[in-house]
């Protein structure tokens, strides 16, 4: 007698199955630490001047560190040679580990490397990073698309009379008004007021 599609066996073979595929893409800020050191390691070839360059980021002196930051994804400090990314928005992208998180690795890594070879000319996002970033396999942009990542609560929100909502992580201490509305200029019949999300 054959098993029926309604046998227990199958049953828990599909559920052992559905456990397996589960934890297998389950991820942790450990995994985040371990992909940053691992393309800190790694040796990325790229051209400086027309001349080939292959090297890493911890042969310049490199490590990695964790920060709170809240309004940036990550962070190159050319002077602690630190390489940070955010806690907060990595532990709710986790899931984004081999794309947004590695991009925003690759482009700190770029500024490492664009100040090492380019000085004070390199610093920023002008063709010199951009060159660099694009050689060792980030996408080139300047910044983020907060649309496509999961952001942190904010602490605040800065409500305008029209009904725009402006996040904000600190308490402001000064008056200011909603630059969308506003095109940008301070106009007082669009002050903001500061509503407090926890």
């Amino acid at each position: 007698m054959g098993l029926s599609f309604g046998s227990p066996i199958i049953f828990i073979i599909f559920v052992e199955n559905i456990k397996k595929t589960h934890t297998m893409y389950q991820r942790t800020l450990k995994d985040v630490e371990n992909k940053v050191n691992e393309l800190i390691d790694k040796e990325f070839t790229f051209k400086v001047f027309g001349v080939k360059h292959t090297m890493d980021a911890r042969t310049l002196g490199y490590r990695f560190q964790f920060d709170n930051a809240k309004n940036r994804f990550g962070v190159c400090n050319y002077r602690k040679r630190i390489i940070g990314l955010s806690k907060p928005i990595c532990a709710i992208n986790l899931d984004k580990l081999e794309t947004k998180i590695t991009d925003t690795i690759l482009h700190e890594l770029a500024h490492a490397f664009s100040v090492y070879f380019y000085g004070n000319e390199g610093k920023g996002h002008g063709s010199h990073w951009r060159t660099i970033a694009l050689a060792i396999g980030c996408d080139g942009h300047r910044c983020y698309d907060g649309k496509k990542i999961n952001q942190p609560k904010s602490k605040y929100t800065l409500v305008c009379p029209n009904g725009c909502q402006i996040p904000a992580h600190r308490a402001r201490k000064r008056t200011s008004s909603c630059g969308r509305c506003g095109n940008g200029s301070y106009d007082s019949s669009l002050s903001l007021k500061q509503v407090q999300n926890y």
